[in-house]
């Protein structure tokens, strides 16, 4: 079920809560996208019945964990973070070898220029990625906020997911402007 905040600190924890004390509505996923002048996509994600517990992505924020934990706790549910602690490089790799595309939205750390916004992330970026984040000292897994991405693809997805934008680049950090998201054409799901 996806719930989207505006990313600023505690608003975005009271969006998240809000969101599923109500559930998921009907065209919410579309009137996100629209909200933004963006083409929202043909379908939208629903979970039928009722949810008991929370799966979190977090894999070493203790700010972050620590307030999802305390969310789930106000709503009386558990919480799972199957994440938790792996290693940077090899939680990486593993996402490229199960056949998950990561494209770079946004990139705020020294070694990373402008070339990496909009970048995806293979098994030769990634080599590259990984020797910057050695020479420069960031984490190789962005949990430091070093950089930021979107998941094109999977393989628990139906079809890829296809952006279009342009790159806008500030000095030192840039950030890839999506104007237009829908499934892919191009699928041999």
């Amino acid at each position: 079920m996806p719930i989207v905040g505006h990313g600023e600190r505690e608003q975005e924890v009271r969006e998240l809560e809000g969101g599923l004390r109500s559930g998921e509505r009907p065209k919410s996923v579309e009137s996100w996208f629209e909200k933004r002048g963006l083409i929202p996509p043909n379908y939208t994600s629903e979970i039928p019945g009722e949810w008991d517990s929370l799966v979190v992505g977090a894999i070493r924020s203790d700010y972050q964990k620590t307030r999802i934990e305390r969310m789930a706790h106000r709503l009386g549910v558990s919480i799972h973070t199957p994440l938790w602690h792996h290693d940077s490089e090899s939680h990486m790799r593993d996402l490229v070898a199960h056949g998950f595309s990561l494209k770079i939205t946004s990139v705020s750390s020294g070694g990373l220029g402008e070339d990496w916004v909009g970048r995806v992330i293979d098994e030769r970026s990634l080599g590259e990625l990984i020797a910057l984040s050695a020479s420069h000292r960031f984490h190789v897994d962005g949990e430091g906020g070093e950089y930021e991405t979107i998941v094109l693809d999977g393989p628990c997805f139906r079809y890829p997911i296809h952006v279009m934008g342009e790159v806008i680049w500030e000095g030192s950090r840039g950030m890839l402007s999506i104007s237009e998201a829908g499934p892919s054409t191009s699928s041999d799901k």
